[in-house]
């Protein structure tokens, strides 16, 4: 189970529930964003202001982000909101009866929580986060095992009384095609691109406050013959304001909306400029391409953004005006380049999906954490619920 307030959590959900099928047991999987199914109300309450607080106001955002950290909140809402606005969720898992619940999101954790807790289902349940930390809203009873990002996560989860056996280091979970060696001057030709001239790919999340055409209009003042692949993902209006942008700039500016060949551009281009989510930059990770970042989500992602560039696989480019000067800086240095995906790879957890999928099956087995060094296969017929 997810709840789809960015597209990472979903692609979370997703290739975990490849990876269970990657098995080859007989197990059926269902990925449930709840979202789609909870109460209209639910979303004005819960999502909507999460996202106008972000647009209009991330200062306030940072401010409670930080008090929800600080006074170690156990809920991101009352438990009445979920039980009345996830009440078609509740009753999906109760129809279901799955032996596992698996969840990808903070809110998804807290409704599978109190859907055990008072008896819509009895499965035990599986946290897999996408973050390179943690937060207390995940530390529920209900939980019985959590695969985390970073020894960070793992750290804060164990400082806040969850037992270490229960804890395991699995990564964040990506696509197994981010790790694929492709043929660049293959991709190079089919993309139409030039091989002696930088290749940046800019990507601005699923939900984030990332300004694409900013960063396009900026990049142009780089001073360097760029290649521009920018990505706008499912909004289409987006994309056309950034079509219209060819011939005005200087830059060689491909365009894409929703595309299933992100691990192909980001094994063709030199750079990777985006939102620093936890799950494009896993992906970043496990592609071996340096990052410059660029407007975190105030809170989560700036730990992201100390995280990736205490380990010198990114650069953080605090304001657009900053984000030129970087971006010649490090395209007109292949040999930071080049140890910058070096430690990229040496980070990467490109098994992370099937790792969870391995601690997913240890449970449907036994339903308990003790059996998670066995990890055999799971019975015929069984079935796991994605949240």
């Amino acid at each position: 189970m997810t709840l789809s307030v960015g597209s990472g959590h979903v692609r979370a959900a997703e290739v975990i529930q490849r990876a269970l099928h990657d098995g080859n047991d007989a197990v059926e999987v269902r990925v449930l964003d709840a979202l789609q199914v909870a109460q209209a109300w639910f979303l004005w309450l819960y999502v909507h202001p999460y996202w106008m607080m972000l647009r209009y106001a991330p200062w306030l955002w940072r401010r409670l982000f930080e008090r929800r950290q600080r006074k170690f909140h156990r809920s991101t809402a009352p438990h009445w909101l979920f039980r009345r606005g996830c009440i078609e969720v509740l009753k999906q898992l109760k129809a279901f009866a799955p032996h596992l619940v698996v969840v990808t999101e903070i809110g998804a954790a807290e409704i599978a929580a109190l859907g055990r807790r008072e008896g819509w289902f009895s499965a035990p349940v599986l946290a897999a986060q996408t973050d390179y930390h943690t937060e207390p809203p995940w530390v529920q009873p209900e939980i019985d095992v959590y695969c985390v990002g970073s020894d960070e996560a793992r750290a804060q989860l164990i400082s806040w009384g969850i037992s270490p056996n229960r804890v395991l280091l699995c990564g964040i979970p990506v696509d197994p095609a981010f790790a694929l060696a492709f043929d660049k001057a293959d991709l190079l030709r089919a993309l139409g691109l030039d091989a002696r001239r930088p290749i940046v790919l800019v990507m601005g999340g699923g939900m984030g406050p990332a300004p694409l055409e900013k960063i396009i209009e900026s990049l142009d003042l780089c001073g360097l013959p760029l290649q521009v692949l920018a990505v706008a993902g499912h909004d289409r209006e987006l994309r056309q304001r950034l079509e219209r942008f060819r011939g005005k700039v200087t830059l060689d500016l491909r365009t894409f909306g929703w595309t299933d060949t992100i691990p192909e551009l980001m094994a063709v281009a030199d750079l990777l400029i985006t939102k620093p989510g936890g799950v494009t930059t896993a992906e970043a990770l496990v592609a071996g391409r340096p990052m410059l970042l660029t407007h975190p989500i105030p809170g989560p992602e700036e730990k992201h953004v100390r995280y990736l560039e205490q380990n010198a696989v990114a650069v953080h480019a605090r304001t657009l005006a900053e984000l030129p000067q970087l971006a010649h800086r490090l395209l007109s240095d292949p040999e930071r380049l080049r140890e910058m995906r070096r430690r990229a790879r040496e980070m990467a957890r490109p098994d992370a999906a099937h790792a969870i999928a391995q601690a997913a099956r240890a449970l449907l087995e036994k339903g308990t954490y003790i059996d998670l060094l066995a990890t055999p296969p799971a019975r015929s017929g069984e079935s796991a619920y994605l949240m």
